[in-house]
């Protein structure tokens, strides 16, 4: 499998994630993140999840992409939402940076 196929098979999961909302760009940095703290998380999931097998049983291009497999695609959408962060990245380091004598987290001065 080459890189170019995975990043496309990546950029996939991450639209139906996006899409149904299980994932979230901060707009300030423009990164993804997961927030856990959303009330209809559960439903999102289901759609998202329900999306990604429409999309390969009725789509051929989505179909040859996962060779007929909305298994592959569900696998690919769980990890893509289980390895994204629970808020911004960016966000999270600004509030703790790493101080460079300990390695440590410590809370930002405000």
């Amino acid at each position: 499998m080459g890189l170019a196929s995975m990043g496309r098979k990546q950029e996939i999961a991450i639209g139906i994630a996006l899409q149904t909302r299980v994932l979230k760009t901060f707009p300030l940095h423009n990164q993804l993140y997961c927030d856990d703290d959303e009330s209809a998380d559960d439903e999102n999931m289901a759609r998202a999840f329900a999306v990604a097998v429409e999309l390969v049983r009725q789509h051929r291009p989505y179909a040859e992409e996962f060779h007929h497999s909305a298994h592959e695609l569900t696998d690919l959408l769980s990890h893509t939402i289980g390895a994204a962060p629970a808020s911004c990245p960016d966000c999270a380091a600004q509030r703790y940076p790493v101080t460079e004598a300990t390695s440590e987290s410590a809370p930002a001065e405000v």
